[in-house]
C-alpha cells in the first residue's frame, strides 16, 4: 500500500515543503490552504440542532475545509430562522382560527336571540302578552318546542324574570367578544353589561318602545 504523501510544493518558489506548512520556509510566502475532506455526516448537526449544530460544525471543520465549514454554519442559521418563522406562523394561524370560531359562535348566539324575539312577538300577537317565566324556559308555548342553548357551553341563555310584567321580556346571550346580546320587547341589540332587570334590556341602540 503506497504511503500517503505528506509534502507539497511552494506556490511561489516551488520548493518541497511540509503539507501542513502555512508559510514556505525557503521564501517566506504564505501558502494557499489545501482543503481536506469533511464528511457529509457534518450536515446532520445543523439540520437537527440549527444554529448551535452549525456553529459546532464550523468550529470543528473551519481549518480543514473553510468553504464547507462556512456552508454548514449558514445551513444552521437558515434552518433556525425557518423554524422561528414557522413557529410564529403556526401561532398566528391558530390564533386566527380561534378568533374565527369565536365570531361564528357569537353569530349563532345572535341568531338564537332573534329567533326567540320572533317567537315572542308571535306569542304576543295571539295572547296580548309575552310568554312569562322566572328563568330561561325550556320551551315557549307551542311556538318553540325547545329553546336553543349556548353553542359552546350548551348552557341555557340568560332570562330576566317577567312574571310580574307580561308586557315585557328579556333574554340575553353572553358574547365571547365582550358584551351581551339581548332580545327584548323593543327589539334586539348589544349591551355592555349583564342585564338584571327588564329596563336593563332597553339600553341598547335602536331599542323601540310602544
Amino acid at each position: 500500500m503506497p504511503k500517503e504523501k505528506n509534502t507539497k510544493y511552494c506556490s511561489n518558489c516551488g520548493a518541497e515543503i511540509d503539507i501542513k506548512a502555512k508559510i514556505c520556509p525557503k521564501c517566506g510566502v504564505e501558502q494557499p490552504l489545501i482543503p481536506g475532506k469533511v464528511s457529509n455526516w457534518w450536515y446532520l448537526p445543523p439540520i437537527f440542532l440549527g444554529i448551535i449544530g452549525g456553529l459546532v460544525a464550523w468550529i470543528v471543520n473551519k481549518d480543514v475545509d473553510p468553504k464547507k465549514a462556512k456552508k454548514l454554519l449558514i445551513i444552521g442559521i437558515v434552518l433556525a430562522i425557518v423554524h422561528i418563522i414557522a413557529y410564529f406562523g403556526i401561532r398566528v394561524v391558530l390564533v386566527s382560527m380561534g378568533e374565527a370560531r369565536e365570531v361564528a359562535r357569537d353569530a349563532v348566539r345572535k341568531a338564537n336571540m332573534r329567533m326567540i324575539n320572533v317567537v315572542q312577538e308571535i306569542y304576543y300577537g295571539e295572547n296580548d302578552a309575552y310568554y312569562t317565566s322566572v328563568s330561561y324556559p325550556s320551551r315557549i308555548g307551542f311556538h318553540m318546542a325547545e329553546t336553543p342553548a349556548d353553542p359552546l357551553t350548551k348552557d341555557p341563555y340568560g332570562w330576566v324574570d317577567n312574571t310580574r310584567n307580561n308586557q315585557k321580556f328579556c333574554v340575553y346571550a353572553d358574547l365571547e367578544k365582550d358584551g351581551f346580546y339581548v332580545a327584548a320587547h323593543g327589539g334586539n341589540g348589544e349591551v355592555a353589561t349583564k342585564p338584571y332587570t327588564l329596563s336593563d334590556c332597553e339600553k341598547f341602540p335602536g331599542f323601540y318602545s310602544y
